[in-house]
């Protein structure tokens, strides 16, 4: 049997409530757009696809491993833009601060282990994004794009990055389902060198 999988940081409840007040601003421009849950939000690492079971068994014991080598960050909401620009949004998102680089780090690391599990490899190099929401249609675009002008970041709320989620993703009519396979602490047990 296999299933649809993703790895995934998962983010704190003070940012998603920061994130459903985003959300909420942007809802009122009309535009036409498939917004994220603020439940659903994370920040993805890599899509696995499909996968059989015994093969995600495998990654799961790689992981049990490989996040004891990482060490903790900490980021904050840095923007909101879109994909593949704001004049021509398709994909909407809250961009975190990587000035440090961890993330990536932790990432490149990661994408590179699910290459071995005959995962592909991603087109795009990683950008640390929340995607939001989804443009449908050209309808009340000029709105949606003037009110993401309008955000600012002048209190910030840190995210700690201590965590890494295996989820099972599950799509229905009503929208994407996600189940934790397995959470993993970054640095558990880790050794200090």
């Amino acid at each position: 049997m296999s299933m649809r999988s993703f790895l995934a940081f998962p983010i704190s409840g003070a940012l998603k409530e920061r994130l459903k007040y985003i959300l909420d601003d942007l809802r009122t421009t009309g535009a036409d757009v498939k917004w994220v849950k603020p439940g659903n939000i994370h920040l993805t690492i890599k899509f696995l696809g499909e996968l059989e079971e015994s093969r995600i068994e495998s990654i799961m014991s790689l992981l049990d491993q490989r996040c004891r080598e990482f060490v903790p960050m900490t980021s904050y909401l840095s923007e909101i833009g879109a994909f593949p620009d704001l004049q021509h949004p398709r994909i909407v998102w809250a961009a975190l601060d990587d000035s440090k680089k961890e993330i990536q780090g932790i990432v490149e690391v990661l994408r590179g282990d699910m290459i071995k599990f005959g995962v592909p490899q991603d087109e795009h190099p990683f950008k640390p994004h929340l995607t939001l929401g989804r443009v449908r249609s050209s309808a009340h675009l000029k709105n949606l794009i003037q009110a993401m002008h309008q955000i600012t970041f002048v209190e910030k709320i840190e995210q700690k990055f201590d965590k890494i989620i295996l989820y099972k993703s599950t799509l229905t009519p009503q929208g994407p389902i996600y189940n934790v396979l397995k959470e993993y602490e970054i640095g558990k047990n880790r050794i200090a060198s």
